[in-house]
């Protein structure tokens, strides 16, 4: 990716059997990140040892292992430990079965597979030359082939030989000819004759039909063995890759080229099609391109198979491959992470590279500052963003709102009312979110609070909707929830699957929209309930504080408190703020005094059109062409 611009812009071996004994000291991911070298290019400082964790006798263990590593917080933290030289063996054990498979970042590591293509250090016998680290690690991680992964005795190491050349090891792994050494071509086709070389003794001692079928102490069985050597071991072994010539010196070279692309226009990577409010950012920028007559084009990037991808809005404007200069990535700073990981360096070779990421808490994730080796520049949708980003940042990161966009809604508020099974005459409160945004963070536990206090059992001419989509059904704060609803009747849950306009149109059925979060990276649903006319309760925190004090939301007083890494991710050593829920009651009783009286108890016709006016995709879209016509320009010197 293009680094030019940014710089005018910123600133003794062992053994296998003792792999387990010797331990890597504990430090964070930050730590270890940041003993690479930074200010480069993605690719070569992904490509970089860290010291400290290199797996002797195999291979040293680089940054791009580090960052797999970060992004498999489920599985491979727990099964592979990094602090024991034995767990990062096995780590990379799987790298080599699994992970190469997954990624193409990984296939990409060039210094890894050097590394692993040189000899084994084992016990000498006649076939441990044949034995190169890459064996070693599949051997580690294929356990079904009840081969010691010590490799020490002649017994075993034939049977990894036999195994990869003669019974499809190589194909399960599907190797290509360029990444077999050429060391190893040499130790097993080692005469001009295919029935003398070593690769033919291999077979024959490996496969017990063939020392049926032809006794070598024959001519005839010499013979025989020699023929099917020559038309079916092509077919049945390895043997092809062994004996083609294939040019090496320059294969990973070539490997890397890469196509121009001058054409001025973006590359909006994200998640196109997902039903959730980072889905919605890329589908926003789409719209802000299109008003400002910016070419762009739209690659999905799936999230996990736990969010639905039903939100087909742009799909016109989809493709599979990039076709223009500047990449926009509307995702978080780890997604990226894992988008690079998933995808390789094509997406990003000789193209400007901006990340669209959302961030929530006070300050910006320590272990994710690697992240910023990924981008050219960054673009924050609210100045909470950008403040967090900026102290952390060596790249510049700007200011740069996000497009908000309502649908037609026609419906009136009774019907939409009748439709979700609301009470039509009353003072109806709504709080929507995701279960996959943390409860915690979300805080509608401080909403039920605040409105219990404000409106005793007796007061029945009021109501509070709180709808959300794939609640955690054992967290303990959406059973207290639960609980709450059954013993107050005003309290309606709405535990369904709605699509954006129908969560717009419930929104619109209410009077006033509450968020008493306790973190929020822009406030989107904030943002949309005050283009919609309802008044608005939220924390006087995050990025919604850019536009509600101009929209004139009621904003309630927070304080800074403390989180940890149970609270939310990245939790540790950061803060959120704590909502006072008695100030946040008595604004609940204010709009519902204005509400009794009968007034208007919406934001005026010209607060409407000031949010307009904030995040129209025209006027967000001018802001986007401002910015990339400066880089056009400077991408073109």
């Amino acid at each position: 990716m293009t680094k030019a611009y940014r710089a005018q812009t910123t600133k003794k071996r062992i053994k296998p059997n003792q792999l387990d004994v010797e331990q890597a000291p504990a430090t964070s991911l930050a730590a270890l990140f940041a003993t690479l070298p930074q200010q480069t290019s993605a690719e070569h400082f992904y490509a970089q040892p860290i010291l400290g964790l290199d797996v002797p006798g195999i291979s040293p263990f680089y940054g791009l292992h580090l960052a797999i590593w970060q992004i498999r917080d489920k599985d491979l933290q727990q099964m592979c430990p990094l602090t024991t030289i034995d767990g990062r063996h096995r780590f990379l054990a799987w790298c080599v079965v699994h992970g190469r498979k997954e990624y193409v970042a990984l296939r990409e590591l060039i210094p890894f597979w050097q590394t692993l293509s040189l000899p084994a250090e084992l016990p000498v016998t006649e076939w441990s030359g044949g034995i190169s680290r890459f064996m070693q690690l599949v051997i580690m991680e294929r356990k079904d082939l009840d081969i010691n992964s010590s490799l020490a005795t002649s017994e075993d190491q034939l049977a990894v030989l036999g195994w990869f050349w003669c019974a499809g090891g190589w194909r399960e792994l599907d190797l290509a000819i360029v990444e077999i050494p050429a060391w190893q071509k040499h130790f097993l086709i080692d005469h001009d004759e295919i029935d003398k070389t070593c690769f033919a003794h291999l077979l024959y001692q490996y496969r017990a039909d063939l020392r049926a079928a032809f006794d070598l102490t024959t001519t005839r069985g010499c013979g025989g063995f020699r023929h099917w050597l020559e038309h079916y071991a092509p077919q049945e072994t390895a043997l092809p890759l062994l004996t083609q010539v294939k040019p090496q010196t320059w294969s990973h070279i070539s490997n890397k080229s890469s196509t121009t692309h001058q054409d001025f226009g973006i590359n909006l990577i994200g998640y196109a099609f997902g039903e959730l409010g980072i889905g919605e950012d890329v589908r926003m920028a789409a719209h802000a391109f299109q008003a400002a007559n910016i070419p762009f084009t739209v690659i999905d990037f799936p999230p996990g198979s736990n969010i639905h991808q039903q939100d087909r809005s742009i799909e016109q404007w989809v493709s599979s491959e990039p076709r223009y200069s500047i990449n926009l990535v509307c995702l978080t700073a780890l997604e990226q992470l894992r988008l690079y990981i998933t995808r390789g360096a094509h997406l990003f070779r000789s193209r400007y590279t901006i990340g669209y990421w959302p961030w929530e808490l006070q300050n910006w994730p320590t272990n994710w500052n690697h992240c910023f080796n990924l981008v050219d520049e960054v673009w924050a949708a609210s100045q909470h963003i950008q403040q967090a980003a900026q102290r952390a940042s060596s790249v510049p990161v700007l200011y740069m709102p996000t497009a908000v966009k309502l649908p037609d809604i026609d419906l009136t508020a009774p019907t939409q009312r009748r439709r979700f099974g609301l009470p039509e005459n009353k003072t109806l409160f709504v709080f929507s979110f995701d279960g996959n945004s943390f409860i915690e963070r979300k805080n509608p536990l401080a909403i039920i609070n605040a409105f219990h206090q404000a409106f005793p059992l007796i007061e029945d001419a009021v109501g509070l909707v709180v709808k959300c989509m794939r609640p955690d059904i054992h967290n303990p704060a959406w059973q207290t929830i639960l609980t709450a609803a059954k013993a107050d009747n005003r309290l309606v849950i709405l535990d369904a699957r709605l699509s954006k306009t129908e969560v717009l149109e419930l929104y619109r059925s209410c009077d006033c929209f509450i968020s008493l979060h306790r973190a929020e990276g822009f406030g989107r649903g904030i943002a949309e309930a005050l283009l919609l006319g309802l008044e608005v309760i939220a924390s006087n925190y995050g990025g919604n504080t850019d536009f509600c004090r101009t929209a004139g939301a009621r904003l309630i007083p927070c304080h800074l408190k403390a989180t940890n890494s149970n609270d939310y991710v990245e939790g540790q050593d950061n803060f959120w703020a704590e909502p006072d829920i008695s100030a946040a009651a008595e604004a609940m009783r204010e709009v519902f005094r204005v509400r009794q009286r009968h007034t208007k108890g919406n934001i005026s016709i010209e607060r409407q059109q000031q949010m307009k006016d904030l995040f129209s995709p025209e006027i967000i879209g001018d802001r986007y062409l401002e910015r990339l016509t400066v880089l056009k320009n400077h991408i073109k010197n």
